[in-house]
């Protein structure tokens, strides 16, 4: 029989040239007369460009090219995108799901702080950095939206005018009636909740080499990348290649978490650029841009609700909350109907009602980061809990105790369809042991705090009831 590998401990074949500092990430490769590019980025969240003006850049004597959307208009395709329903669940759920074009260089609109509007590349880094402030912009400030509740209100601009208005993604699901069981609830608990917007920090930035040669206008790509065959992909499209003469490597990667599982403008820049000149090109991302331009994720605002009776058993949950999606949606129904497949948990809750809407603003493009819309859920659903706890007079782990997902009721069918399109079914488990199992290690774990302590335990109390 061969090896055994479920189970096993199987040890990590790269954690000893980690370790000892022989990795090889994208900016420890220096092919000979390799070019540096430099990103001029909008520093308006909305505005319209009225020109762009390259002359000075271009007469700076380090500077071996400088493009902008008019130069490179012609090779540049809409970034790709993903997320869509699988056929099955929109069939369910009928979502209105909407996606507007994103550039590579911004034409005529800019629609948040770090959208890519301009290339320079010069023979070393600093100097492409310098000729970058030598690129005159004639920019039109517009409204801006920094807000998703301000994204919905009547009269609020419009960011992609063929939308009609600023909802990317709208669905409702229903589990039961929660209507009636929320009504007949002796104990209801109601929670305006807003999840913050969070950034993945590699430690390593985003980077990428191109470096053309080969017959046919072959080109290897080097990109601190989570998915190399997606950027393959999107290249052979974007410069008309066949797969064979473009080879895309994802060396060693210093980190990603989601951030780096995006296709972005200088995935697709610098690749172009390095064909038209026929020179290696790379450009390698500073912790400013990284800010300004990897993609964010988590921003949500809740309005969630819960019902039982007065042991603390849940009878209904209801859940309307925005999303916001940043100024483009790349990944459609992704994050928000995570956060709707997720939110019911190891409870046992037959009643429910979900209305989900991820909407644009004027910040950087929203993405799929370290759970893509889980930990939203989980949040919800346990400010919720607590709330209930205490309004049953219930000690906060025998209420959720109480509405666990037993054994014996497994296979559980939650009642809605997972993103896949399949039922959403938990096949086994036993959540309960889990639970008295967790309990019994913080029992072990914690001690009393000694008098000296008690003004900080007052503090973190205090703090914890005010996100209520």
């Amino acid at each position: 029989m061969g090896a055994k590998y479920v189970g096993a401990e199987v040890k990590r074949r790269e954690d000893p040239r980690l370790l000892t500092g022989r990795g090889r990430y994208v900016d420890d490769l220096h092919p000979a007369g390799c070019l540096h590019a430099a990103i001029l980025r909008s520093p308006h969240a909305h505005a319209r460009i009225r020109g762009v003006r390259l002359d000075r850049a271009r007469a700076h004597p380090a500077v071996v090219g400088c493009f902008a959307y008019a130069d490179l208009g012609s090779l540049l395709r809409p970034l790709p995108l993903a997320g869509a329903p699988p056929p099955p669940l929109q069939a369910r759920v009928g979502f209105r799901l909407k996606t507007a074009a994103q550039l590579p260089l911004v034409s005529d609109r800019v629609r948040y702080v770090g959208e890519p509007v301009a290339v320079v590349l010069a023979a070393d880094p600093y100097a492409a950095e310098d000729a970058i402030e030598l690129v005159d912009v004639d920019y039109e400030p517009l409204p801006a939206i920094a807000d998703v509740e301000a994204a919905v209100a009547a009269g609020a601009t419009v960011l992609h005018e063929e939308w009609g208005d600023n909802v990317g993604v709208a669905f409702q699901v229903r589990i039961g009636d929660p209507e009636r069981a929320l009504g007949e609830a002796p104990l209801r608990v109601h929670a305006r909740i807003r999840v913050p917007r969070y950034a993945g920090m590699p430690i390593e930035p985003r980077g990428i080499l191109a470096e053309p040669g080969g017959p046919g206008g072959a080109l290897t790509v080097w990109a601190s990348t989570q998915v190399p065959h997606w950027l393959q992909r999107t290249l052979c499209e974007m410069l008309d290649l066949p797969a064979h003469k473009l080879r895309v490597i994802a060396p060693s990667v210093g980190g990603g978490f989601g951030t780096k599982a995006s296709i972005y403008h200088e995935d697709v820049i610098i690749p172009v650029v390095a064909s038209r000149l026929g020179r290696p090109v790379k450009w390698i991302e500073t912790r400013q841009e990284h800010l300004q331009s990897a993609t964010h994720s988590r921003e949500q605002l809740h309005d969630a609700e819960l019902g039982a009776t007065r042991e603390g058993v849940i009878t209904a949950f209801r859940d309307r909350f925005l999303l916001d999606l940043g100024a483009f949606n790349p990944w459609g129904i992704v994050q928000p109907y995570n956060t709707v497949g997720h939110i019911l948990g190891q409870n046992r809750i037959r009643n429910a009602a979900f209305e989900g809407r991820a909407v644009v603003t004027n910040k950087t493009p929203h993405a799929p980061y370290r759970g893509a819309g889980r930990p939203e859920a989980v949040f919800v659903m346990d400010r919720l809990l607590d709330m209930l706890s205490r309004e049953a007079g219930l000690d906060p782990a025998e209420l959720r105790r109480r509405n666990l997902v037993r054994p014996d009721e497994m296979p559980y069918d939650v009642g809605m369809l997972y993103r896949d399109g399949n039922p959403l079914v938990y096949d086994g488990g036993d959540f309960p042991d889990g639970l008295d199992r967790a309990t019994e290690l913080l029992r072990r774990a914690v001690t009393p705090l000694r008098p000296e302590n008690r003004r900080v335990q007052k503090f973190v109390l205090t703090a914890t009831a005010s996100n209520r």
